[in-house]
């Protein structure tokens, strides 16, 4: 008899399953976006929850569609948190020797110049210094141990 649609506790029971189901649901996407996010491929994660990589596409859509957008700077913050992470090893790889890791530092400093305010694009570029002309070279050195030149050389030069 409770188990009829003229019950009168059918409803709230029917509500509150759909409820669970949404909630479920909800909790299934933001697996699925969590997972993405740290590495995960559509097609691994499908095989995984063993549904098709179109519904856990929808899946992601629908999660990135519910998160709601942080105020800009709280996100600035979070984001400078991770680069200094970020930096902190590199500035360990470096210290350890390992040269590849300058590239990365680089990256994560220009990050952090532009999450700080100091970015290329919103500073003027500075002029190129003016080119120094080059010195003149200096005259050659005289030979000390050398002979003085003949003195006929010097009348012939002199007669010309």
């Amino acid at each position: 008899m409770t188990d009829t649609p003229d019950a009168p506790g059918w409803r709230a029971k029917r509500t509150a399953a759909a409820k669970v189901r949404r909630k479920h649901s909800a909790a299934v996407r933001q697996i699925s976006f969590d997972a993405l996010a740290a590495g995960w491929s559509i097609e691994q994660i499908a095989e995984l929850r063993k549904v098709d990589p179109r519904t856990v596409r929808r899946d992601i859509d629908r999660a990135l569609d519910e998160r709601r957008l942080e105020a800009p700077e709280r996100y600035a913050q979070l984001q400078v948190a991770r680069l200094t992470k970020a930096l902190r090893v590199a500035d360990a790889s470096l210290d350890r020797g390992e040269l590849r890791a300058i590239n990365p530092m680089v990256k994560v400093v220009r990050a952090l110049d532009r999450y700080h305010g100091l970015s290329d694009v919103s500073r003027p570029a500075l002029p190129a210094p003016a080119a120094a002309p080059l010195p003149l070279p200096a005259p050659p050195l005289q030979l000390t141990h050398a002979e003085p030149p003949p003195v006929e050389c010097e009348l012939d030069a002199r007669d010309s």
